[in-house]
């Protein structure tokens, strides 16, 4: 028989060429023994490679080779009938292991665990996943455009609100679209404003992902219709990121940076990027304000800048993701002094208390939401509006009383420590991954919802009153749809703001509609009152 895949062999190495999706697939010398084999029959390959593999080896891999799905050779022998599109439009991601952006890290954790429930189909390829696809794409070509259509999705994960150049696909692809939203708010309203471009654009089986309820919050004071944004927290791998022996944490940590204090003083640690907006400047003014302690500070720093480090400070640089959890572990106390008015979860948080380490943060809504009852938070002075990236400011003391607390109550921050890993056992990455796959079949439920727009010759003109004032008005001339009259009577008058609604749904958005509205009338309550009406009059029509 013809395969659909073809060996060849590189550089001493084997693969499985899949000229159909344009991907090369490296096997190991089992797959390259029993793929050169198929074209006998199963018992003759089983007694052929006997000496070599057991008989449950061989047999499996046969499953595998003839099933006919299309995604990477792994231990997973049944294809998830699920299939996701998660493309990448803009610059490509770094390595996992150096990645210090907790965006990037968070979406790219997101996938791996999403792909154990469904196919996902990327534009670039990453490592440990189980059923990837990886798929050249590019939005401005047709091919690849005629390509997603045929690929019949049964969603679109993408990765950033800054993709606009994938909102041109919602006029074609019916499919649902779903929008991370990883920061709410920065850039001087830039990230709000991208916001209510997509929130014009899309259908109402598309959604937005936000990681907590105050990002909801927050923007329901821009829009009405709050029922496309759903909560897909972040997670922990729990496995990875777990409890060590803190002594010898310490040790390997003393060892590995070069400074013996931390085996010998309290520890206090901080992983992030060094900058302002992560509160570099408040963790550096804590260190100063308890000299009797050691801190250690590791993530991106920029090289060329000049920092007056206290003498016990020690900046180990960014570190690759597989020395995190001895880190985590070495640490007493982890403090993460955010000012960022951007901080919508914090995932460094989350990590520290996987691996039991108490964490102190600041009192914004996403390291609040993460800690809950298993850490200490420290209120924090919250800016009405955000000065450059800063949501607010954070005194230093605070901050150095409630680590002395806790580093001198060893009960406390031992029974902190067992509240932090239960509530880092909830948010696990493989919970966050099936919250989003039940917003992927919800979203699939809604579409099949869609009906065709109907048609509504909409009437303008004058209404005269008995006092012999005039006011405008619009009329509604049935509501036909493919030659039906589905009202009972023929005229209905409307206010003017509902019949131009009414007369743009033929071509735009319930989104769009209420942008129109929201011009047309100055109260916000007559704006949802309207939106009100036109969707339930939408609604019942057939």
């Amino acid at each position: 028989m013809r395969h659909r895949y073809t060996l060849i062999e590189f550089q001493e190495n084997a693969y499985l060429a899949d000229l159909e999706y344009h991907r090369l697939l490296p096997v190991d010398e089992l797959v390259q023994d029993v793929f050169e084999r198929l074209e006998s029959d199963t018992e003759e390959i089983v007694s052929d490679l006997a000496d070599t593999y057991t008989e449950a080896e061989i047999r499996n891999c046969l499953q595998y080779l003839h099933w006919p799905q299309e995604q990477r050779f792994s231990k997973t022998l049944e294809a998830p009938s699920f299939k996701i599109f998660a493309p990448r439009l803009h610059s490509t991601h770094e390595q996992l292991r150096w990645n210090t952006l907790g965006a990037s890290v968070a979406h790219i954790e997101l996938l791996k665990a999403l792909s154990k429930y469904a196919t996902i189909h990327v534009t670039q390829e990453f490592e440990d996943m189980e059923n990837m696809v990886l798929m050249p794409f590019n939005i401005h070509e047709k091919p690849s455009a005629y390509r997603m259509i045929k690929e019949n999705y049964d969603g679109v994960l993408l990765w950033y609100l800054d993709e606009v150049e994938m909102m041109s696909a919602l006029n074609y692809l019916h499919v649902p679209v779903v929008l991370p939203i990883y920061a709410a708010r920065r850039d001087n309203g830039r990230i709000i404003n991208r916001m209510m471009h997509w929130y014009a654009s899309m259908r109402h089986f598309d959604a937005f992902m936000t990681l907590t309820q105050p990002t909801i919050d927050l923007y329901s004071t821009f829009i009405e219709d709050t029922s496309l944004f759903h909560i897909v927290p972040c997670g922990v791998d729990t496995d990875f990121f777990q409890p060590a022996d803190k002594i010898q944490a310490k040790q390997k940590v003393a060892e590995l940076l070069g400074r013996p204090e931390i085996t010998e003083k309290p520890v206090v640690g901080y992983i992030s990027r060094f900058e302002v907006e992560k509160g570099a400047g408040v963790f550096m003014d804590v260190a100063r304000l308890m000299p009797e302690v050691f801190f250690v500070a590791a993530g991106r720093i920029e090289d060329t800048h000049r920092y007056d480090f206290p003498e016990n400070l020690v900046h180990s640089g960014r570190r690759p993701r597989e020395e995190l959890p001895v880190l985590y572990n070495a640490f007493d106390v982890f403090c993460f002094p955010s000012l960022a008015c951007s901080e919508e979860f914090g995932l460094v948080v989350l990590e520290a208390m996987a691996c039991g380490t108490v964490p102190v943060v600041s009192s914004y809504d996403g390291p609040k939401y993460v800690v809950k009852d298993a850490g200490v938070v420290v209120p924090a002075m919250l800016y009405g509006r955000d000065m450059t990236g800063l949501g607010g400011g954070i005194l230093a003391e605070d901050f150095a009383e409630a680590i002395m607390e806790l580093l001198q109550d060893d009960a406390q921050r031992h029974k902190l420590a067992e509240k932090g890993r239960q509530r880092a056992l909830e948010l696990t990455w493989d919970n966050s991954a099936k919250c989003l796959l039940r917003v992927f079949q919800e979203l699939n439920a809604k579409k099949h919802l869609v009906r065709q727009r109907s048609h509504m010759p909409i009437g303008f003109g004058l209404n005269e009153n008995v006092d012999g004032t005039v006011n405008p008005k619009a009329t509604i001339i049935n509501a036909r749809r493919e030659g039906n009259t589905p009202l009972t009577g023929t005229l209905y008058d409307t206010s003017v703001e509902e019949g131009i609604a009414l007369s743009l749904l033929q071509n735009h958005s319930m989104p769009e509609i209420e942008v129109i509205l929201s011009a047309l009338l100055a109260d916000d309550d007559a704006v949802a009152e309207h939106l009100d009406r036109l969707k339930g009059f939408m609604r019942a029509l057939f």
